[in-house]
This record gives structure tokens, sequence and C-alpha cells, in this order.
């Protein structure tokens, strides 16, 4: 018997996990196919592929609004604080990262491409940016 909605089961399983919020666009973006469909075959596979693929659209469209909301020093912070987690470079956890939210969702739930490419080239600017500068200008 199952308890939760796919979207539910798929928020609270598998976004869960992502706590920076470029993380989960991040995510989103990667399992999204060129064709637009979203890859995980274990929500397919328990709640069939149409609520899945509602599931995983609606999240990614929440997951780029919050991006979107967030002040760039925050996104900023967050970053820095996952690069260190992982013991490597912000810049270079950086690009790791801007290299995957390129993909947007269908529905910008009130975003627009153009903001979220300001927010990514900003990140990406910040990144080859010298250390002490950043921490000034945050």
């Amino acid at each position: 018997m199952r308890l939760l909605s796919a979207y539910d089961d798929f928020t609270e399983r598998t976004m869960r996990g992502l706590a920076c919020a470029l993380n989960k666009v991040g995510f989103l973006s990667g399992i999204r196919s060129s064709a637009g469909d979203y890859q995980h075959w274990g929500l397919e596979r328990t709640f069939g592929k149409e609520s899945a693929q509602t599931a995983m659209r609606k999240a990614h469209t929440e997951a780029f609004v919050a991006e979107l909301a967030m002040p760039v020093s925050q996104l900023w912070k967050e970053l820095v604080s996952a690069a260190e987690s992982q013991g490597v470079e912000p810049a270079e956890y950086a690009q790791s990262v801007l290299d995957l939210i390129g993909g947007i969702p269908d529905d910008l739930g009130g975003g627009s491409e153009e903001h979220h490419q300001y927010v990514v080239k900003s990140l990406s600017f910040l990144a080859q940016t010298p250390g002490p500068a950043i921490r000034q200008a945050a």
C-alpha cells in the first residue's frame, strides 16, 4: 500500500538529500533527457510513467523558482559550503554544478530564462574571482 503520492515520494526520498538549491536544479536538469522526459526508473515503476513525469516536472519548476528567489550571495555561500564538504575548491565545484543547471523546466512558474541566465553567469563570474574579493563582496 502506497502512502505517498509520486510527488511526495520524489521530494521526500530523492530531493531531500540535496541540500543546495543549485544542486536540486542541477539534479533535475541532469535526469531530464533532450526530449524533455525525466528519467527515474524507480519512481516510474512504482507510480507509472505519467505520475512520475508530473511529479518530476512539478519538482523542477519549484526548484527553479526557489533558485531564482534566493539572493546570489546566498547561492554562492551554499555553493562554497557544498564544495568544502566535498573537499574541492569552490571554483571547481561551481563549474561542475553550473554545467548541470542549464536546463530549465517547461513550466517556469513565473520565473524567467533571462533571470536564470543572470544567476548562472553571476555565479560563474564569482567562481573565477579570487577568494578575498568574493568575501568582501558578499
